[in-house]
């Protein structure tokens, strides 16, 4: 299972997670929202019973990724521990926030720090290494959910309740909801025009070569546009337009809100998908299409039969950029009022709350993070084989 490489990167991360992990602040509390608060070692914060374990378990990771050796135990510990330590991570900060909480005021904040924050984006990366040289997603896998299962099974019992990002969504989870979905719309909606004519735009490309140049010149130009510029640019022109005509303003057509940023992440969204379309066309071995002519088949039955198919992994791979790109960039949207999860981190920023921040932060990473798993995944499915 893999050759007995060093594997350095998997070093260089885990040496990292174990230095920050007990060098670096844990968690900080804080009196009530606004006051400064106190750094907290792992030590200081989760005790001695709460630390030492996840520091073995690092310490054994750095270990195994130090050690050339050909054992399985190797590949067992660097495929399923990076998993399993992220989920004791987790376990361990809500443990340090319930006991700095105790007896404590209900106004008090526990954040999370660097000593958190650091190993909790290292880890995947070992995690990525041990992948890449053990070539195996079994084990990575079976330990991934499991961890997965178990930090959702922290979060839903309650026993992260003491954190302040929980307190943070405790007090807003109703609007939390809504902005979620907010966001999502968006995002799905703005691809979903950019799918419809994209796709056009780089099949005409294709089969006009003469259009390709001004079609991508355009598109590239679009794109190289500043999202807040844009935003900007759309604002008074969607506001003269209702002027021009009021019935786009009683059909709810507002120079504020969803209106431009749909537009705009729309445009941004029409480039990756034109462009790969394009690309997966030509990408078609000319062979195959003179074959399906040989067999009678009409220009609209070789491109749906024939070419589509062939070319579908690297279209798929351009609506992949457009998705993840749309769902962080309708984060900058709220600043217009479009809502969305951008709307925390204005608010967090405004408030100078940094787990107000991160309430809409971190579930944008997430949700890309879970559209580009799913468009990847479709992308494997729907491969033709032999491709």
């Amino acid at each position: 299972m893999g050759s007995p490489t060093l594997m350095k990167v998997s070093i260089i991360a885990a040496l990292g997670s174990v230095l920050s992990l007990t060098l670096a602040n844990f968690v900080t509390f804080h009196p009530n929202r606004i006051v400064a608060g106190k750094p907290f070692s792992i030590f200081e914060s989760a005790g001695f019973a709460g630390a030492i374990p996840l520091i073995l378990m690092l310490a054994t990771i750095l270990y195994a990724a130090l050690s050339k050796s050909r054992g399985k135990w190797r590949w067992y510990v660097l495929g399923a521990l990076p998993s399993i330590a992220t989920a004791l991570l987790f376990f361990t900060a809500g443990q340090a926030a319930t006991r700095l909480s105790l007896e404590a005021s209900p106004i008090v904040r526990v954040s999370l720090g660097g000593g958190f924050w650091i190993p909790l984006l290292l880890l995947p990366v070992i995690l990525i290494d041990a992948i890449q040289n053990m070539g195996d997603w079994k084990l990575p896998s079976a330990a991934g959910l499991l961890s997965a299962i178990f930090v959702a099974i922290l979060f839903a019992s309650g026993f992260m309740d003491d954190l302040s990002l929980m307190k943070e969504y405790a007090n807003r989870a109703d609007r939390f909801i809504a902005e979620l979905i907010t966001h999502l719309a968006l995002s799905s909606t703005a691809v979903t025009l950019a799918v419809l004519i994209g796709a056009p735009l780089g099949l005409l490309a294709q089969r006009r070569e003469r259009l390709s140049g001004p079609t991508f010149f355009t598109l590239n130009v679009l794109q190289t546009i500043p999202s807040l510029a844009l935003f900007s640019i759309l604002i008074p022109l969607i506001a003269a337009l209702t002027v021009l005509f009021p019935a786009l303003k009683n059909a709810g057509i507002g120079a504020i809100g969803s209106t431009p940023a749909l537009i705009a992440l729309t445009i941004y969204s029409i480039l990756p998908v034109a462009r790969n379309t394009y690309t997966g066309l030509r990408a078609v071995d000319s062979a195959m299409v003179e074959a399906a002519r040989g067999m009678g088949m009409t220009p609209g039955q070789r491109l749906i039969k024939v070419e589509l198919p062939i070319a579908s992994p690297i279209i798929l791979g351009g609506v992949r950029i457009a998705l993840v790109q749309a769902v962080g960039l309708t984060a900058v949207a709220a600043l217009i009022g479009a809502g969305g999860l951008g709307t925390f981190i204005f608010l967090g920023i405004g408030q100078s709350a940094d787990d107000l921040i991160l309430l809409g932060a971190l579930p944008t990473v997430l949700v890309a993070l879970a559209a580009d798993g799913a468009m990847q995944g479709l992308i494997k499915i729907v491969k033709p084989k032999g491709i």
